[in-house]
């Protein structure tokens, strides 16, 4: 059943769909996701003083914050650090899915890349990471 009312963010995640087996993100703390739609401005003499637009180009991104672990420690079921890298030194295109995997619930997907990946290790804390995914083509809203 749908989830109803405010939803606790910890529901969220992004997964790499696997041959129809969504994957999560091993270790996520937070996620986010932009969709852009380019305006292209047509403004001319007959527009009486005021802007106006057209619709151009959209795009998408997600992105991921996580505590880092080494890839073994991670366990079977789980997309690791080391995955997302190999995916991205690789340029392997990947579905990529944002949802809560709640029947019912609203489910972002389509191909992206892992564009960006950072790795921060401070004294005395947590290793952490972050990736960026870039979409490629058509964002599907569909659900799960």
């Amino acid at each position: 059943m749908a989830t109803t009312g405010p939803v606790n963010g910890t529901l969220i995640a992004i997964y790499k769909d696997i041959s129809g087996t969504l994957t999560k993100i091993a270790n996520a703390t937070s996620n986010s996701f932009d969709i852009t739609s380019d305006m292209i401005d047509v403004t001319n003499k007959d527009s009486a003083g005021w802007k106006e637009f057209i619709v151009g180009e959209k795009g998408y991104t997600m992105s991921v914050e996580g505590i880092f672990e080494e890839d073994g420690s991670v366990g079977a079921g789980a997309l690791s650090w080391k995955d997302v890298i190999t995916d991205l030194t690789a340029g392997t295109s990947v579905t990529i899915v944002m949802t809560s995997n709640v029947s019912g619930d609203i489910k972002l997907s389509g191909s992206a890349f892992f564009s960006n990946l950072n790795l921060t290790a401070p004294n005395n804390d947590k290793a952490t990471f972050t990736a960026t995914i870039q979409g490629t083509g058509a964002l599907t809203v569909g659900t799960i």
